[in-house]
């Protein structure tokens, strides 16, 4: 079964979420980057909340040794969004929705999806581009295509993604691969390029729709994944975070 692209781009995510379930960073950290500021240094850590005063958060770094402090705080801004998550299904995507794919890539150049992330339209264009991240590639774009294995089996096939990169490379032999983020059409560079990337979803690829929140979802005990820059004063302060999990009561455990 074939969906072809419709007119008008898409549809809007209006359902809000605390996640369910975890979500690699690899396709959370294009949602975040919306407000980051040009050439500043950029770091991403995945903790634990345990307080938010209405001003900052402080939080549990997870994995970290016992030897180290994990704790830390970051402040929040009025500009910094809130970028909740929750499971879906690949028959949820549509040709024209903007979908991000965390694929692996083999010898022969087919492309297989580990992860989806559909953003919701008003996060539509966030991170475009081909570039690699957490040990796989990630691609955002636009569903130009989906193809089901069959009417009655939706849940695996084909989704074909058109993207723009930020530069044509070399693989020798005659072939070439756009890649690197999209700069914003404004200030798009002449050597940026546009593709189409055809990747396979199996039934076990896990699919997550991004939806655009608020403070509200930050509850103490939840996971979040925080993007972190320096503010004016120096100060910590994060653009933007995903929360990936919801807050549950942890029951003590009777052996390490």
């Amino acid at each position: 079964m074939t969906r072809r692209i419709r007119s008008g781009l898409g549809r809007a995510v209006v359902s809000l979420g605390i996640a369910v379930g975890a979500v690699s960073n690899s396709g959370l950290a294009a949602a975040q980057e919306l407000t980051l500021p040009v050439a500043q240094a950029v770091t991403r850590e995945k903790a634990r909340l345990v307080l938010f005063d209405g001003e900052s958060l402080t939080l549990e770094r997870l994995g970290t040794p016992s030897a180290a402090d994990p704790r830390f705080q970051v402040a929040v801004t009025p500009q910094t969004r809130y970028v909740g998550t929750a499971p879906a299904a690949f028959a949820d995507i549509q040709a024209g929705d903007f979908v991000g794919a965390g694929v692996t890539e083999d010898r022969s150049g087919r492309l297989r999806a580990r992860q989806l992330y559909l953003y919701p339209e008003v996060l539509r264009g966030t991170g475009e581009g081909r570039f690699p991240e957490s040990g796989r590639i990630m691609i955002n774009g636009v569903v130009s295509e989906v193809k089901f294995a069959s009417d009655e089996d939706r849940g695996r096939g084909t989704l074909a993604l058109a993207y723009r990169g930020s530069v044509l490379t070399p693989l020798g032999r005659g072939r070439t691969v756009c890649e690197g983020r999209a700069a914003p059409p404004a200030v798009a560079s002449p050597l940026e390029c546009k593709a189409d990337a055809v990747v396979q979803v199996n039934a076990d690829t896990a699919v997550t729709v991004l939806t655009l929140g608020d403070r509200s979802l930050l509850e103490p005990g939840v996971v979040v994944t925080v993007t972190v820059v320096k503010g004016p004063d120096g100060r910590a302060v994060t653009p933007g975070l995903v929360i990936e999990k919801a807050a549950t009561v942890e029951k003590p455990q009777s052996a390490p």
